[in-house]
């Protein structure tokens, strides 16, 4: 499965950066804000992926979560992902903002998921070359100048220890105390949630503290189970290992900020969070 997922973000990837190139945003806005910005290659992708599944995988027994789409389905829409044996979770365009001023920090995010567990996952930064993916047996990789031929792909070991000074802090979710050696790291926010992702699972970041919707982390879950990293629930204090309608909103985004990185990271991180700030 993961092959036939490669080839879709590749021709996505590429798509994306046509649409661009082109100029052919037709910029929309599904909300007031400038994160509710909407191109024409987000509806792009979201429809070739739509066809993508049902060409591929019509005998399976699936059910596709797609920013672009998911609103068709209302407060019911967990009905049909515990109905499903596979759930194809997509972002067609994460980093819509920056795509549409060309800043090369945008991607595709695909995770696909048994029985409500972590499956396969990928992430894809066109512009950028690079890509990390899990495949079936649990191994991840970071692959550079990817689908190149001069392309360079790294398989992840588990007990890598990265030697970072860096974490993310996506929008401050937490007040953090700074007295608890803090002064070592630098908290960073490179607002696009994929980037931010792909430079934790490759080592580049330590980790990281969340509070995202499920497209957004859907194809970085599998890669971080892969990995052995864990998401925490800072406010629940637990652990979240499968998709749980619990642990989500109506709209799909988490209904509280998470931590994730590895059995160590997650212990630091819990020790210097003093509360949720529950953005």
């Amino acid at each position: 499965m993961i092959d036939d997922v490669l080839c879709f973000i590749k021709s996505a990837g590429n798509k994306l950066i046509k649409i661009r190139k082109d100029k052919g945003l037709l910029i929309d806005y599904k909300s007031k804000t400038p994160v509710g910005m909407v191109t024409k290659a987000d509806k792009t992708i979201s429809k070739m992926f739509e066809d993508f599944v049902k060409k591929n995988f019509n005998w399976l027994n699936y059910f596709i979560v797609d920013e672009e789409t998911f609103k068709n389905y209302g407060d019911k829409i967990f009905d049909k992902i515990n109905k499903a044996e596979y759930v194809f979770i997509i972002d067609p365009l994460d980093g819509t903002l920056q795509y549409a001023q060309d800043i090369p920090i945008y991607g595709v995010s695909i995770g696909v998921f048994k029985n409500k567990k972590p499956y396969v996952g990928a992430i894809y930064m066109p512009r950028l070359g690079e890509l990390v993916y899990s495949d079936e047996n649990k191994n991840a990789f970071w692959v550079k100048n990817a689908f190149k031929k001069n392309e360079h792909k790294i398989k992840l070991d588990k007990g890598y220890k990265t030697t970072s000074k860096l974490i993310v802090d996506l929008q401050q979710h937490f007040e953090l105390d700074k007295t608890k050696n803090t002064q070592n790291y630098l908290f960073v926010d490179y607002l696009v949630s994929s980037f931010s992702y792909l430079l934790i699972a490759s080592g580049r970041i330590r980790s990281g503290m969340f509070k995202d919707w499920l497209w957004d982390f859907g194809g970085a879950w599998p890669i971080f189970d892969a990995l052995s990293y864990k998401i925490y629930d800072f406010k629940e204090n637990r652990y979240i290992k499968s998709l749980d309608k619990k642990d989500f909103t109506n709209d799909l985004k988490f209904k509280n900020a998470h931590i994730i990185g590895s059995n160590s990271e997650v212990t630091y991180l819990k020790k210097i969070i003093i509360k949720d700030l529950e953005k």
